[in-house]
């Protein structure tokens, strides 16, 4: 897992930093979830010292270097969610919700869904007719990212999971078979 942070350049945010990461994956998310980083049920939590002003942050993370609550070979198939607290301080006149000590952030594997989607368009191709698959993907999709913006964590685990459960069982073949 790659995960880029940094704090905005912009003059509201001069003495921001970063003091905290923590991630979870969907499966332990609730409504409260929004409000917070979590104190339990985390995956990967990483403090840092307020003294150093951490503005970026550039990690790494192998599934080895997660914690006992992470029990997977890889990252493929969770949902993630990744919490970034932020200490110092902030213009008093900065735009809405850019004064939030805790910043929320979602991530997955991407490539399950395209392999999903190129099967799909794969049988579009082939026989010309829209398939009811490709159309609960697309609205599934549309759904998550939909859930997501609007920080309705629950709702976009559930379609995550939806949508990872139509995956399952994709076998790509390079032999030009439609099957």
């Amino acid at each position: 897992m790659y995960i880029n942070l940094r704090v905005n350049d912009a003059s509201y945010f001069k003495d921001r930093y970063i003091t905290k990461i923590t991630i979870m994956t969907g499966d332990k998310v609730t409504e409260a979830t929004n409000s917070a980083s979590p104190t339990q049920d985390f995956i990967y939590q990483e403090e840092f010292n307020s003294e150093d002003n951490l503005r970026k942050l550039d990690l790494v993370l192998t599934p080895a270097e997660m914690n006992e609550n992470f029990t997977k070979s890889n990252f493929s198939t969770d949902l993630f969610f990744l919490f970034v607290e932020c200490g110092g301080y902030i213009d008093g006149n900065v735009p809405c919700r850019f004064d939030e000590a805790v910043n929320t952030a979602v991530t997955f594997d991407e490539g399950l869904l395209y392999q999903k989607v190129m099967a799909l368009t794969k049988e579009l191709a082939d026989t010309c007719n829209v398939s009811a698959n490709l159309v609960d993907f697309i609205l599934l999709y549309n759904a998550l990212k939909a859930s997501i913006e609007t920080e309705h964590w629950v709702q976009a685990v559930q379609f995550y999971n939806r949508l990872v459960g139509s995956v399952k069982g994709i076998t790509v073949k390079g032999c030009g078979c439609h099957g």
